[in-house]
């Protein structure tokens, strides 16, 4: 992606390369100065070719970068790796089509000294426009009560659980012990629906004949109607 320039004066978005990874990696370590090599794991990432249908296939790292080409900000994003540990028996074909379709924001990084100037909301705004764009139907992140509202503002749904609906009443579900999940839907077959017997929406319309019917409620194992 070339550099995209943004409604913030002097900065602009592009697409990671592997000459930003030590930059990038100072950035998530200062938001993360408990475990500051958490996200070192990103380095093989970076070091992918660019292509589609992300910035590193389905892998998506964005710089924001100020007027002389330094990273102020950072964003990694890419398949939920809940869904590759979930204890489900997911079928190999189902996971393929869930990744293709779900992506998740793992990280938001902005330099102290650019923080509440709107470099991490344009950050965030690239992402759900790159998964639109690449046919996903739904982008989710973790998040901590103080930044619900914030996430709520750019246009995502705060849950307890994140649900989505298969098919034949299956439905596949996900719950973090320390955050809550916001969800946000990226085209028109994807929406939240509230389910009788539910605490959390669900998913529904994420794949084909996997839309929530009418009248539909939770029995205690499946999806009912």
């Amino acid at each position: 992606m070339k550099p995209k320039r943004t409604r913030l004066p002097g900065i602009t978005l592009r697409d990671a390369t592997a000459s930003d990874a030590d930059a990038i990696m100072r950035l998530l370590a200062d938001v993360n100065p408990d475990d500051p090599e958490a996200f070192e794991g990103a380095r093989p990432g970076l070091e992918m070719p660019q292509s589609g249908p992300l910035s590193h296939f389905r892998v998506l790292i964005v710089v924001a970068a100020d007027g002389t080409g330094r990273p102020v900000g950072a964003l990694l994003a890419g398949a939920p790796l809940w869904l590759l540990e979930h204890e489900s028996n997911i079928d190999d074909v189902l996971l393929e089509a869930l990744i293709a379709r779900v992506g998740i924001i793992t990280a938001v990084a902005v330099d102290p000294e650019r923080r509440g100037s709107g470099v991490g909301a344009e950050l965030v705004r690239h992402a759900v426009r790159r998964f639109t764009r690449a046919g996903y139907g739904l982008l989710t992140l973790n998040t901590l009560p103080a930044l619900e509202s914030y996430y709520q503002h750019l246009g995502f749904t705060i849950m307890d659980d994140l649900i989505v609906n298969l098919d034949d009443g299956r439905m596949l579900g996900q719950r973090w012990g320390d955050t809550r999940v916001a969800a946000r839907a990226l085209d028109r077959h994807t929406a939240f629906a509230d389910v009788p017997g539910l605490g959390s929406p669900v998913v529904s319309g994420l794949l084909p004949g996997s839309r929530v019917p009418r009248g539909a409620y939770f029995d205690g194992e499946k999806l009912c109607n």
